[in-house]
């Protein structure tokens, strides 16, 4: 079966002077594999989450250094398409994108139904009485009364505003849904309105989704499988129970450890070190400095080691052959393959 999305060996490194290079998305590959997925790609700031949103959207920034990899989409490699045909054909029509804080994504000077309708309208894709119909009819999928086209970014909260940018976004009906830190600039119960309002767009009509988020909760409530980024590499990929129950690299783990428990006596353990600088970093694997089971061959970079789920780990401790008895020592009992 063709996946909606798939993505293999993506890169995008930035240009940041004197010789410096930033590998903001450093081969990496996934897949949606069908309508009504979604996969939460969870870490650190500075982990590479939003660049890989600019790199599917294509909008990258100015000072690109490399830019390549395969991006297909049901089939169709979009990478080969020209700019104008991206634009025409892939942007906001079959992949879309909701931006970290909606206040900022929208224009302050425009009434927030100009600002909906305006995908609709370009190339003449409607007219305006269909736009404004089809308008109030995506406020009020999103929550919002359909008289609040005619008010400005201002009138609105913040749970509002990121309603508005989920119903630009979902204008043209796309089969893929890209969500940048969508609920971080909200308040609890607001997140839980919105994250809601996701999970009903995800199970009908079956929109797929990206959900980018530094929040492993959120990820877990609304994902099927989730990928742990870490400096620019997806560390881990797998079904989100099994990611967060029984995690196979140590960068996982401990991000696990670092979150506080409800029903548990066992207090938080902050995560140690700092993430590398992405324009220098260390050689082997990239988690080696930060990481309590690091060992020789750890010197070596990791590739993505396969596990039965069909997921990844970046890591040596899931091939027995290199890790030997540490293969037993440090990784769940799910982890050791016969």
């Amino acid at each position: 079966m063709t996946p909606l999305l798939a993505v293999d060996n993506l890169h995008l490194w930035y240009d940041a002077g004197g010789g410096r290079v930033v590998r903001a998305v450093d081969n990496v590959s996934f897949a949606l594999e069908k309508k009504g997925e979604a996969i939460g790609i969870v870490g650190e700031s500075g982990s590479g989450k939003s660049s890989l949103a600019l790199a599917l959207m294509r909008m990258p920034p100015k000072n690109v250094a490399r830019f390549d990899g395969s991006v297909r989409l049901a089939g169709q490699e979009l990478t080969t398409l020209s700019d104008d045909q991206f634009r025409r054909e892939i942007r906001w029509r079959r992949i879309a994108m909701v931006f970290q804080g909606a206040m900022s994504a929208l224009n302050p000077v425009l009434r927030v139904g100009e600002q909906i309708a305006e995908p609709l309208l370009l190339d003449h894709r409607y007219d305006k009485p269909a736009a404004g119909a089809r308008v109030r009819d995506l406020l009020e999928r999103v929550g919002l009364p359909a008289d609040f086209a005619s008010r400005y970014p201002h009138e609105l909260s913040g749970g509002q505003r990121q309603r508005v940018g989920i119903a630009t976004a979902l204008a043209l009906d796309p089969d893929v849904l890209i969500l940048d830190e969508p609920t971080s600039a909200l308040d609890v119960s607001v997140q839980a309105q919105i994250l809601n309002l996701l999970k009903d767009l995800k199970d009908a009509p079956g929109i797929s989704m990206l959900f980018i988020t530094h929040d492993i909760g959120l990820a877990s409530d609304l994902c099927d499988r989730i990928a742990v980024a870490y400096a620019g590499e997806h560390m881990e990929l797998g079904p989100a129970e099994r990611v967060l129950v029984t995690p196979h690299h140590p960068y996982s783990q401990l991000l696990l450890a670092s979150l506080p428990r409800l029903h548990s006596d066992v207090p938080p353990r902050p995560m140690p070190g700092d993430p590398p600088d992405l324009s220098a970093l260390p050689k082997g694997c990239r988690f080696r400095p930060r990481c309590p089971y690091a060992f020789d061959a750890c010197r070596e970079h990791p590739p993505a080691i396969p596990l039965p789920d069909a997921g990844h780990a970046r890591c040596w401790l899931n091939d027995r052959n290199v890790a030997g008895a540490r293969f037993e020592t440090h990784l769940p009992t799910e982890a050791r393959l016969d």
